[in-house]
């Protein structure tokens, strides 16, 4: 073999495998920063949960609530609870989906808020002994989240995170209350 046929084989080679290396069954990250700290703090939220949390296991996640008033959420409060349950999902945990149900309250302005006496109920007919919950607080540069894992059986927190987004345009328009 010549010499330029044996350098194209090599760089053929090369490339194939570069080709090979970049090619994966991994599913890409999230390419927004509110998305992305979300799915930091579902990743938290388990690893802390440890053994709280079974593979498989059944969950419920409510929209996450405004701290300064625990009956109101926004846009973003409900954004925060489903961009947190996809990350959850992904790592093979799975959710009862609460919009299916009539009778969590749910205001489509608000989202669904799991009232005390029903939690233990809806928890125990879904076998889903685990809630997610969370609250929010707007300031000046950020918003800052609290996400948190309840055990339904006693109410005792599993796993809890605090983290903060900045708050961007996108964000000032997704914290505003909806009229």
């Amino acid at each position: 073999m010549s010499r330029p046929a044996v350098f194209k084989a090599l760089v053929i080679a090369m490339l194939a495998l570069l080709l090979a290396a970049c090619a994966s069954n991994r599913i890409p990250g999230p390419n927004n920063r509110m998305i992305a700290a979300h799915h930091d703090a579902a990743k938290y939220l388990i690893r802390m949960a440890g053994p709280e949390l079974q593979p498989n296991s059944r969950m419920i996640a409510a929209s996450f609530a405004d701290v300064n008033n625990l009956t109101m959420s926004s846009t973003f409060g409900r954004m925060a609870s489903q961009n947190l349950v996809s990350s959850f999902v992904i790592e093979g945990y799975s959710f009862v989906e609460m919009l299916m149900r009539s009778s969590v309250y749910i205001d489509e302005r608000q989202g669904e808020f799991l009232l005390s006496r029903e939690v233990a109920d809806i928890s125990a007919q879904h076998n889903a002994p685990v809630v997610l919950v969370g609250t929010y607080a707007v300031a000046d540069d950020n918003v800052f989240v609290t996400a948190k894992l309840i055990r339904t059986a006693d109410n005792v927190i599993v796993a809890s995170y605090d983290y903060a987004v900045p708050y961007t345009r996108d964000m000032r328009t997704l914290v505003r209350p909806q009229r």
